[in-house]
């Protein structure tokens, strides 16, 4: 696998894995975040491609409306917390990149 993971191949990894819940599946979930990291993808870029799959498979199953906007809004949450976070990351990838 290389390049940074497409909402599509995410969504099938993401879905096996709750379907299964094996290492398999956590190892396919490292096998992407190291893909995207090696492609220069970032930290929010990851989130919002987890966000969209997570999205999709939650459109697909019965789900109460309120719960659906509780899960959207702590992933807005979550992606500001770790805003921070992606900030430090893009600044030590630029430090690497001068040395």
């Amino acid at each position: 696998m290389s390049g940074q993971p497409t909402v599509g191949i995410y969504h099938a990894a993401l879905r096996d894995y709750l379907l299964r819940n094996d290492e398999s599946g956590l190892s396919s979930a490292y096998d992407l975040g190291r893909s995207g990291f090696d492609a220069g993808c970032g930290l929010l870029q990851m989130l919002h491609v987890h966000e969209k799959a997570l999205g999709i498979i939650l459109d697909s199953a019965p789900i109460d409306h309120d719960i659906r906007n509780r899960v959207d809004a702590s992933a807005r949450f979550l992606s500001e917390a770790l805003s921070p976070f992606a900030m430090a990351s893009i600044g030590y990838r630029d430090f690497l990149k001068g040395h």
